[in-house]
């Protein structure tokens, strides 16, 4: 039977989890459909044993691949050579699907003549669920041109994730998809590729992925990012390349400031995660050096790259001014100066 939907799941050291996720899709009424291609990332807990036993119970439908470690992004450019289901998802080993919502993702997958579709997902955190949704602009049942999207070319706050994505496994392959490995926040590099491949767009109300959230330790931790801050810093910075690379070649304006957008957010980002989020300063160098280079050599996508202006004097003298912006940032006084600044722009308004 031919595969409608190759599911791409990232399995290292997840022992505690892996069976919470297998077990999610097993409820699905279209389970003969669904590959599972679960990619044992060289772990070195029980995590193949586990899933070898779902592999017996449920041949042709759960696959155990396994490899040398080089971290989610290779588990997802493993996946890609080797599914064979007319759409590919991705999901991490330590988070499942809801089986009812997988049913009506995988219903619209049947009829869709959209190459990519989006859904919500659910933010699941330990007292309390919080349901994302970028359809509120656009309408169920109806496909849509990616020059379509977004009429007014405002992508900050509409850039689909990982979770909700869904497309067409051939067009990821005719793009060239190629996750960096050995890195960590593999999802950016994916999202990238899926505006980059995705020609025409549906969105469908149902709520499939289920991503687990707050624990102590995960890579989106305060703990987590201050760890892989490297990795971070090196995705950024292939992002600019490639869209330097692909730009012009990209006749779509609309899909241009889409993937523009997604560059835009990840810088102002890193500003966050150094000044906000990190308060150590032994890993202060890494974005000197990050920043020196970006201008040097992307000066024309740092230059459109939204920063408000606390930021853009750390971006003129990184090397003086990061270790001081993060001091102003935690007194009261910038806190005061942030509550006059809205109090005046609330006024002009």
């Amino acid at each position: 039977m031919e595969k409608l939907l190759s599911v791409s799941i990232a399995a290292y050291n997840v022992e505690k989890t892996i069976e919470k996720c297998l077990d999610s899709f097993l409820d699905s009424k279209y389970l003969s459909l669904l590959e599972l291609l679960v990619v044992n990332d060289g772990s070195h807990d029980q995590t193949v044993n586990i899933i070898e036993k779902y592999v017996q119970k449920y041949p042709g439908i759960i696959y155990l691949i396994n490899k040398k470690n080089g971290g989610h992004g290779s588990t997802i450019n493993t996946s890609l050579r080797l599914a064979t289901g007319k759409f590919y998802k991705v999901l991490d080993g330590d988070d499942w699907v809801d089986a009812n919502e997988l049913d009506k993702l995988i219903e619209c997958l049947m009829d869709t003549k959209a190459e990519l579709v989006i859904n919500d997902y659910n933010e699941v955190y330990p007292n309390h669920e919080h349901r994302v949704t970028h359809r509120r602009l656009y309408k169920e049942h109806k496909v849509y041109a990616f020059d379509e999207l977004v009429p007014d070319g405002d992508f900050r706050d509409n850039i689909f994730a990982m979770h909700e994505s869904t497309i067409l496994t051939e067009r990821l392959r005719d793009v060239g998809m190629q996750i960096q490995e050995h890195c960590f926040y593999a999802d950016t590099e994916f999202l990238y590729y899926a505006g980059l491949a995705a020609r025409t767009v549906e969105f469908n109300n149902s709520c499939a992925y289920q991503y687990r959230l707050g624990s102590a330790g995960q890579s989106v931790s305060a703990e987590g990012i201050y760890k892989h801050i490297e990795d971070l810093l090196k995705i950024e910075y292939n992002l600019m390349k490639l869209y330097h690379q692909d730009s012009s070649k990209i006749t779509s304006k609309v899909r241009k400031k889409y993937l523009f957008a997604i560059i835009d957010t990840r810088y102002f980002m890193l500003f966050n995660c150094f000044i906000v989020i990190i308060q150590k300063s032994d890993k202060d160098n890494l974005f000197t050096h990050f920043i020196q280079d970006a201008k040097k050599n992307y000066p024309d996508i740092v230059h459109y790259c939204y920063l408000p202006y606390s930021y853009q004097l750390v971006a003129a003298a990184p090397e003086f001014l990061i270790p001081g912006m993060r001091f102003l940032k935690q007194t009261k006084i910038y806190y005061a100066l942030s509550e006059m600044k809205k109090e005046l722009i609330r006024k002009e308004s």
